[in-house]
Formats: C-alpha cells, sequence, structure tokens
C-alpha cells in the first residue's frame, strides 16, 4: 500500500500543475472543438480528449495540455490496478473503486460528473455554458483522486469510526452520480438535463447584434 500511496502522490503533483493550467485546456479543447466541428456538443468523453490531441491540435501548447491529462488520467489506472489487484488477492471487493473504473473508462459519458466543495475546479470555469461543454471532463480526475486516496488511506492505516463513515459517504454520493447519469443518459441520449443552461435547452440560436430578421 505504501507504493500506491507515493504513485499517487507524484499523481497529486501533476494534478496541481495541471489545475494550474485549467484555462490552457478549455482554450485548447476550445479550438480543437471548432476544428473538429463538435461545437455544439459538450467534452463528453476521454477518448474525445485523445481524439483531438490525435486529429484536432493546432500547436505544440494544447498538445502539451492534452498530453499531461492523458497521463494523469493513465496514472490514475495504474493506482486503480494496484489496489484492485490488491482486493482480487484478499477476495474482497469495493464499490468504490468500481465507481472510480466506471469514472475513468474511456469511454464512459461524464459530460454530467460536478466535482464539488472542496474542489473549485467548476467555479473556475467562465460561465453556465462553459460549464456544460467542460464541467464533466474537468471533474474526473478530483472525483477519482477523491475515491482512490478515500480507498488507499482506509486500507494503509486504522481509521478511526467517523473517518470511516466520510469514506463511506464518498463513496455512496459518487456511486450515486454515476448512477444518475446512466439513469439520465438513457432518458436523454443527447448528454444534457433539459432547464440546464445548455447549448439544447431550449434557447433559440445565437444571432449577431441587430440581426432581428427571423
Amino acid at each position: 500500500m505504501t507504493d500506491v500511496r507515493e504513485q499517487l502522490l507524484s499523481t497529486e503533483h501533476k494534478y496541481k500543475l495541471f489545475k494550474q493550467q485549467q484555462f490552457i485546456f478549455i482554450t485548447a479543447l476550445e479550438r480543437s472543438r471548432e476544428h473538429a466541428r463538435d461545437k455544439t456538443e459538450p467534452v463528453s468523453t476521454v477518448t474525445q480528449v485523445q481524439k483531438y490531441m490525435n486529429h484536432h491540435c493546432s500547436n505544440s501548447t494544447d498538445r502539451r495540455i492534452f498530453s499531461l491529462f492523458l497521463e494523469i488520467i493513465s496514472d490514475l489506472k495504474g493506482v486503480l490496478k494496484h489496489l484492485e489487484s490488491s482486493l482480487s488477492s484478499r477476495n474482497t471487493s469495493s464499490e468504490g473503486l468500481s465507481t472510480c473504473r466506471e469514472i475513468l473508462s474511456p469511454n464512459r459519458n461524464i459530460s454530467q460528473l460536478r466535482a464539488q466543495y472542496p474542489h473549485n475546479e467548476i467555479n473556475r470555469l467562465s460561465c453556465d455554458e462553459a460549464r456544460n461543454f467542460y464541467g464533466g471532463i474537468v471533474s474526473v480526475i478530483p472525483l477519482a483522486l477523491d475515491l482512490l486516496n478515500t480507498y488507499s488511506r482506509g486500507g494503509a492505516q486504522r481509521v478511526t469510526p467517523t473517518a470511516t463513515e466520510t469514506s463511506q459517504q464518498t463513496v455512496a454520493k459518487y456511486a450515486e452520480m454515476v448512477q444518475n447519469i446512466d439513469k439520465d443518459t438513457r432518458n436523454n441520449p443527447s448528454g444534457y438535463k433539459k432547464g440546464t443552461g445548455g447549448w439544447h435547452a431550449g434557447k433559440p440560436a445565437w444571432r449577431p447584434p441587430g440581426n432581428t430578421r427571423r
């Protein structure tokens, strides 16, 4: 478990660097979405970021920030694999790790994931429309880190009842979030919740100022 904690610390350090460059990441996504003609849909999967890096990058800065994002995702998967191997050897299972696996799945629709307090990734997005487009992709790493840290701390040392209860609440909250996404996706395949202010939420098409023609 010590090796897992060291891996997590290394990944958290990379994520701190990435978080400082969130604006660069969003700008890179904006450019790539325009190049790929994806401007009307949210960034909904990790595979989508990989596609942008491989086929729609316009400069080395965009490629570098995408590469850092995907490297962190890969590191998180490595930590998850170690923890799952540890569970398998003890013939036990963990809802938290199953939820983390779902969140990190490359083709999982994560457009409705939302990191909450104490995380501030969502608050750093400029407006409701940006939150609809990018809220999920900026939430995936902090949520996965929460789940992996929750389990690794619990497995590495004896925790107090209060800490155990908090860990269980964290896992339950994220598991419910993923289940709700599945339910919403079945009911609304476009990936948007109606009435949230997203592109497909019944808003009229944007028109240039002064253009009054219908």
